[in-house]
């Protein structure tokens, strides 16, 4: 991190700032300083060129989408950056949990929309910079079919419930090659998305950007609104499931925005078939360093609900 900081003093300083005064903020995959009214993003990686990426896809994003103005790029020593303008707000992971049920409506509805710019964005400028597949799941259906084998063999699912996956995914596999793409940011979380004065302003984060069908996004946008997760128990709560009145008129208020997005059977299939892959991943996440009963395993009992073949705890929103 010695050198990390080093070459973010050097750039600051490039442009008047004090990097004492610069405070760091969230990134998995990257350092990021707020000084002031600028961000900077370094990359943890030597020789990677997720951030440079990124700016050349925010130069075709519609403002609604509220991605910052890039101020500069480079590469030091190896690593990429970014200088940006910054976008007053604060991560919508830190706020969520204080919002009424009817701002989280409000929100949800916002987050939609900026979706759904993305996704209006002209996919020829972009394709030859953008993932062809998402973070979480190569899409070889070969693989994914064999995959779902092994679980059965092990024991993991039943031979019906691994049968019922594995025709989901049939399914996924064929509508997917015969429906339309679109430029998907590819992991919309709260994390990604910034609040600000009682609105979602900003979706940032397009290093995962990936050309797809728009059902890969809302499949996301599902999970933060109606499956959300949970740090104290580690798991997605199920908000279908909630018998909270104010919970439940959330969840019927949410399912509408919902719905005009899952209106063909080819919306439904992909759907599914996208939040099968994604639990996929966070199990094998689990058998990779497995710790306690398999039962424990958040994503594995996700699947087998998801293996009833109607939906599972999704029935709601696919009927």
């Amino acid at each position: 991190m010695e050198k990390h900081i080093k070459i973010a003093t050097d750039i600051f300083q490039q442009y008047g700032l004090d990097f004492e005064m610069a405070k760091r903020a969230g990134g998995w995959t990257n350092a990021v300083w707020v000084n002031g009214n600028f961000v900077l993003r370094l990359s943890k990686e030597l020789g990677s060129d997720k951030i440079r990426r990124e700016v050349a896809h925010s130069k075709i994003l519609p403002s609604s989408v509220g991605y910052p103005k890039n101020i500069a790029t480079g590469v030091t020593d190896g690593y990429e950056w970014s200088l940006s303008e910054r976008v007053q707000g604060e991560a919508l992971s830190h706020i969520w949990n204080s919002l009424s049920w009817a701002e989280k409506v409000k929100a949800v509805k916002e987050i939609i929309d900026i979706t759904t710019a993305v996704h209006c964005a002209p996919v020829e400028k972009i394709a030859h910079l953008t993932l062809k597949t998402a973070w979480y799941n190569q899409f070889d259906k070969e693989k994914s079919l064999a995959d779902f084998n092994n679980y059965v063999a092990k024991g993991l699912f039943t031979p019906e419930q691994g049968k019922n996956l594995r025709d989901i995914l049939e399914r996924f596999y064929q509508w997917k090659t015969c429906t339309g793409a679109v430029l998907c940011h590819g992991d919309i979380t709260t994390d990604n998305l910034l609040w600000h004065d009682g609105n979602v302003v900003s979706l940032l984060d397009f290093e995962h950007a990936v050309i797809a069908p728009p059902l890969l996004d809302i499949h996301s946008v599902v999970n933060l609104a109606l499956v959300p997760y949970d740090e104290d128990t580690s798991m997605d709560n199920i908000l279908f499931e909630e018998e909270n009145l104010d919970i439940q008129r959330y969840v019927a208020e949410v399912l509408s925005l919902f719905k005009p997005f899952l209106s063909t059977q080819s919306d439904k299939e992909l759907f599914l078939g996208y939040h099968i892959l994604f639990r996929q991943k966070f199990l094998e996440f689990w058998l990779a360093d497995p710790s306690g009963d398999i039962k424990e395993c958040d994503a594995y009992q996700k699947l087998l609900s998801l293996s009833d073949g109607n939906g599972g705890y999704l029935s709601l929103l696919l009927k």
